[in-house]
């Protein structure tokens, strides 16, 4: 295993391995242009450089809100390289919450986006009054390029910047991540460099992927997950990263970018799913029939180690599944899920296409990956094997512990918090349930979130959550059932579908609150509940529904950033419909 590093040794390390080789890929007027190891080295000095001269040294928090983007990246790897510390914030994080985040952490700058984020920052730091200073990635000065003036100006040295960068301590604070708030404040997990480059060795032993590999970058970094797998690992492996250039242009980006390794979410596979699925209802009925084929194999198809199974397997695959490989590039070797739960049937869609998909878990506290899937060992039902070096347990009540090299030093200025997360003995304790076989972890729901029924059984709702949203017509739903003799559930139309649904219907779509109560409607998503009941044991079954007429997003208090419904909002507002179904 890894002796320990810091992240700027590993990263001066693959440059000298690979100094020509393309680190960075950014979209110029539709095609992707490269900026090689060399480059990346020299950009990454030159902004350490103009914070050294606008007084950022060690230890200094430097917060980051803007979307992805080399400079992102760039800005990150020149912060860490100066000892300092690196302060993501979700893009979509309001102005107060910003201006928490920012006096808690005590930053002393900001890397701001676009236009609106700049305004957003700018009343942070005036609501709050801090001392924070602004600098805008791409505008009005003082902006990026401005800071590295002040570094040219400053005559400090490559050299010199190489040698302090060698010698960041491995054990120091990389990065303040603060978690979503599901269930208060939200509070900075504190990162350290060794707790980063651990995992990226645990992973590169668990994993087949080296410098040869292209990483698609559009999940935000601001999040660990992708801060860590898609921004850390490659740079770490010599492997090169395409940023997206908007979330608009993804499906093209993907194309042209041709990346062999994707990271993503189940909101991500399950939305390209739907789209596909769609597409192809439009066709013909022997392109229907081809498809169902296709798609019926997927679980048989993963067990045979990706290859074509059944009848004309191979020339289906040619017809079929190589178009929707195309879609994703066409020289994808694996994808990686993460950041929640991934419905088998998911990824045995994928994996009908020779699309291979795995499922990983972990928590922003654990840096985040605690296990992983192998692509020769795949079991779309579990989230992987325990990465070496990481020890896992379950508590007698079914709660995951976890203890490792990886896991945080605590919460930042919350020592409390700190002890009832980690036990004397060094146990994380996740909150998540779970059980293990061997080196084999399975989720099985969360320990906060469990429904104690009036009958006494205890039901976790996640699992038959995500069977509900693996709906083509559902985009989020949640189960209760609290001193019930039933389950209940909320659930949340993808909008987009379900009005494809009633053109297909010749319905009257009009308002949403008018869709959503036709009774054509309603049949439709009792039969998608059905469908799920069928699979449930009879106290697990969903017995009554109601149909949202609007959606659950972030700006409208119902989302964390990082997309996870927040039970308690959500009972507040829509107690009234919740108690009509009890």
């Amino acid at each position: 295993m890894l002796q320990q590093k810091s992240l700027p040794v590993a990263m001066l390390e693959s440059w000298e391995r690979h100094r020509t080789k393309p680190a960075l890929l950014y979209r110029v007027r539709g095609e992707f242009q490269s900026i090689s190891y060399e480059e990346f080295r020299k950009k990454v000095f030159e902004i350490a450089s103009g914070l050294r001269a606008n007084g950022i040294s060690a230890g200094d928090r430097v917060a980051i809100q803007a979307e992805n983007s080399k400079e992102w990246g760039l800005i990150d790897w020149a912060v860490l390289s100066l000892g300092a510390v690196t302060v993501p914030i979700y893009p979509t994080l309001l102005a107060d919450q910003v201006g928490y985040l920012l006096k808690d952490s005590g930053s002393k700058l900001i890397f701001a986006g676009d236009s609106k984020l700049q305004s957003k920052a700018h009343s942070a730091i005036s609501a709050e009054e801090l001392t924070t200073r602004m600098v805008v990635i791409d505008g009005p000065r003082p902006n990026l390029e401005s800071i590295i003036e002040d570094g040219r100006a400053s005559g400090w040295s490559e050299s010199e910047w190489e040698q302090g960068a060698r010698t960041v301590d491995p054990e120091s604070l990389a990065t303040l991540i603060y978690t979503s708030g599901t269930t208060g404040e939200p509070k900075g997990v504190m990162l350290t460099h060794a707790n980063f480059t651990f995992l990226c060795e645990a992973i590169r032993e668990s994993l087949p992927a080296d410098h040869r590999d292209r990483f698609l970058s559009f999940l935000p970094l601001s999040h660990v997950y992708e801060r860590m797998a898609g921004h850390f690992l490659p740079i770490y492996l010599g492997a090169d990263i395409a940023y997206a250039e908007s979330l608009r242009t993804l499906a093209q980006d993907i194309t042209i970018a041709k990346p062999t390794i994707l990271l993503t979410v189940p909101r991500f596979t399950e939305g390209v799913k739907s789209k596909i699925t769609q597409t192809v209802q439009e066709g013909s009925g022997l392109k229907k029939k081809l498809f169902s084929i296709v798609v019926s194999r997927g679980a048989e198809r993963i067990k045979n180690k990706m290859r074509p199974v059944g009848f004309m397997g191979g020339l289906l695959d040619k017809l079929v599944g190589a178009k929707i490989r195309e879609r994703l590039g066409g020289r994808i070797r694996f994808m990686v899920s993460g950041g929640a739960a991934l419905p088998t049937d998911v990824a045995e869609f994928y994996g009908a296409f020779g699309i291979l998909l795995l499922q990983g878990y972990g928590l922003t506290e654990t840096s985040p990956v605690i296990s992983l899937n192998h692509p020769d060992r795949n079991d779309p039902s579990s989230v992987g094997e325990v990465l070496p070096g990481i020890e896992c347990k379950i508590a007698d009540d079914g709660e995951i512990l976890m203890r490792g090299a990886s896991l945080m030093k605590g919460y930042y200025n919350k020592p409390e918090e700190t002890a009832q997360a980690i036990d004397r003995d060094g146990w994380f304790h996740t909150g998540d349930l779970g059980r293990m076989a061997g080196n084999r972890l399975w989720i099985t729901g969360r320990k906060k979130d469990i429904i104690v029924m009036a009958n006494g059984k205890n039901v976790g709702p996640e699992r038959i959550e995500n069977m509900i949203k693996s709906s083509d017509y559902v985009e989020e739903a949640m189960v209760f059932g609290d001193d019930m003799e039933y389950l209940a559930a909320l659930v949340v139309p993808d909008f987009e579908n379900l009005k494809h649904f009633a053109e297909a219907k010749g319905l009257d779509i009009g308002h949403n609150e008018d869709l959503v109560e036709h009774p054509a409607v309603r049949e439709m998503f009792k039969s998608q509940i059905d469908r799920v009941n069928k699979s449930l044991p009879d106290f697990e079954k969903v017995k009554r529904f109601k149909v949202m007429s609007d959606r659950w997003t972030q700006e409208t208090g119902e989302l964390t950033p990082s997309l996870k419904v927040k039970r308690r909002v959500v009972r507040e507002k829509f107690g009234d419909a919740m108690r009509q179904l009890q």
